[in-house]
């Protein structure tokens, strides 16, 4: 029943109110303009009444220019939505508009017919608020602090409106650029040769009670066809981190966004532009408006629970891949051999379907210069017995995740262990939920598991988890609600710890949490960040129980 009920209060968050009938207003041309990728859009808010005809003749856009930008318009054009409109060629007079109007201007002391900056050293910089800015945004934007801001211009945060101008200190900026040539004038007279810039250092902002950290949790709830239990457990998990982390001093403002919304109208909300921190969309194929947003404004953008997403780290340097993938898997799978120099190794191929596993494992043995021999499961009777001892058993790898080949290799190698050979077996976090013959069989060969989750429920804090949860919700936890919990708690108290630093230091704070391990690591300081960690699984065949280990 309080999972119910939490979920109808998210639910009907989105509604609005009716539309009263008055006169169709006139189709304003916008002064706000945004860059998506390499092209240019208006950014027009629809008024009550307003047609897409309308819209269309006072921008000078066809229909299908519109449709092709604003794919959400299929369902309808809806008051108070967010449209993106094309300038294109026949509109450029009100594009040469906008662009006086909305660029930034920087002053040098010079007087013209324009507003000036005040008077004082250093630069000013005129910024001319847009819709969905707050002060927050735009004093984080010059890398000032809101109050700076605010007292440079005399004006409260409520006082920042759309349209309002407001001044931008640079400060030390005369003396940055005296600095600067003086040092390259310096490197000349002594004949040294140039060397590329080194890349700016950012200022390091820090969150208080007046600036908190300000997360944006963007899941497929679908909250208004078929609301999904699996998101909503994330979300209830997400909502006891916030809580904790809160109780330990964290200051933290979770909005919380259903992609069934539409990436357009959340990237237009004025609390979605005000993250620090964007946490989902979940897969893959749904991150790429929210990875620009990302890359334009710096944000740190976390993909939570899709491994599949690990290669967008190459190329989005504010970007966190938090599962594991399969590749770093092997990689600490095989690193756990702990296989020496005259230590048996054997590696089991399965199916044709395994081939991409079997050439990672591979190379995962080679670059740990293992020695190893290859076999299949028909030929381990032959091979087990005779290598191996007590003190040094035979390290045995299952190079496959297809479910008939990997089956017959643990069977057989149940049967031998059952005949006391010594034998340790390593295997992919797939294969131990395959159904064997025998249901100890894992517990019998010993088996190894490298795996991106996995809940100890022997561990007190992963039951007193449960206990809150049950209090809470009235419901069992899922891996979702733990893994909802886990994300939320380690970027809350990482970015707590180390402010805005953490872009840059993430790999300084390793951390255990509940459900799953986090140590990022990235190439270099063009790419973003990948969880290099994971839970290493052991089935003790003497206690029967399941161990994590280092």
């Amino acid at each position: 029943m309080k999972r119910l009920l939490l979920f109808l209060s998210f639910a009907l968050l989105p509604l609005l109110a009716a539309a009263q009938d008055y006169t169709a207003p006139e189709v304003k041309v916008s002064t706000e303009k945004v860059r998506i990728g390499e092209k240019l859009f208006y950014v027009h808010k629809v008024q009550p009444r307003q047609t897409v005809f309308s819209i269309c003749k006072a921008y000078g856009v066809t229909e299908e220019d519109l449709n092709a930008a604003n794919p959400d318009l299929k369902n309808g054009l809806k008051a108070d939505s967010i449209l993106y409109i094309p300038v294109v060629e026949n509109n450029d007079a009100k594009e040469e508009k906008v662009e006086k109007t909305d660029t930034a201007s920087v002053s040098d002391g010079e007087t013209d017919s324009s507003p000036g900056p005040r008077e004082g050293p250093g630069r000013v910089i005129e910024h001319k608020v847009c819709l969905f800015e707050s002060a927050r945004s735009i004093a984080r934007k010059y890398d000032i602090s809101t109050d700076e801001l605010l007292d440079y211009n005399g004006i409260r945060a409520r006082d920042v409106t759309v349209g309002m101008v407001l001044l931008i200190p640079v400060k030390g900026a005369d003396d940055t650029e005296t600095e600067e040539v003086t040092a390259e004038e310096t490197d000349s007279e002594n004949g040294e040769s140039e060397e590329a810039p080194m890349p700016p250092v950012r200022k390091v902002r820090w969150f208080s009670v007046s600036d908190p950290l300000r997360i944006s949790l963007v899941l497929p709830f679908n909250a208004a066809t078929k609301p999904s239990d699996t998101f909503l457990n994330f979300y209830c998990g997400a909502l006891m981190a916030v809580q904790d982390q809160k109780e330990q001093g964290a200051h933290v403002v979770l909005n919380v966004f259903d992609l069934e919304q539409g990436a357009d109208a959340i990237l237009a909300d004025s609390k979605f532009q005000e993250s620090d921190l964007v946490i989902g969309p979940v897969e893959a194929a749904t991150m790429d408006p929210f990875l620009r947003f990302s890359d334009e404004h710096g944000v740190a953008f976390v993909s939570p629970l899709d491994h599949k997403a690990d290669s967008l780290a190459d190329s989005h340097p504010f970007f966190f891949q938090v599962p594991a993938s399969q590749q770093v898997q092997i990689n600490n799978l095989v690193s756990n051999l702990h296989a020496g120099l005259h230590t048996p190794v054997i590696l089991v191929q399965g199916s044709v379907s395994d081939s991409l596993i079997l050439q990672q494992m591979e190379a995962a043995l080679r670059r740990n210069d293992i020695t190893y021999r290859k076999a299949v499961a028909s030929e381990l009777p032959n091979l087990v017995g005779p290598y191996g001892s007590p003190a040094n058993p035979t390290r045995i790898l299952i190079a496959s995740e297809n479910k008939i080949a990997a089956a017959e290799a643990i069977n057989t190698l149940n049967t031998l262990a059952k005949k006391n050979l010594p034998m340790s077996v390593y295997c992919t976090n797939r294969v131990r939920n395959f159904e064997t013959s025998d249901p100890d069989a894992l517990f019998n060969i010993s088996a190894h598991v490298s795996a991106p989750y996995f809940v100890d429920y022997s561990d007190p804090k992963d039951q007193q988890f449960v206990l809150q949860y049950r209090g809470l919700y009235s419901a069992e936890p899922d891996d979702f609600a733990f893994q909802g919990y886990d994300v939320l708690s380690y970027f809350i108290g990482a970015m707590t710890r180390l402010g805005t630093g953490f872009y840059d230091n993430a790999d300084t704070l390793p951390k255990q949490l509940l459900h799953c391990n986090f140590q990022f690591e990235r190439d270099d300081e063009k790419s973003g960040w990948r969880n290099r960690a994971t839970r290493n699984i052991v089935y003790d065949h003497e206690d029967f129980a399941i161990l994590l280990t280092k």
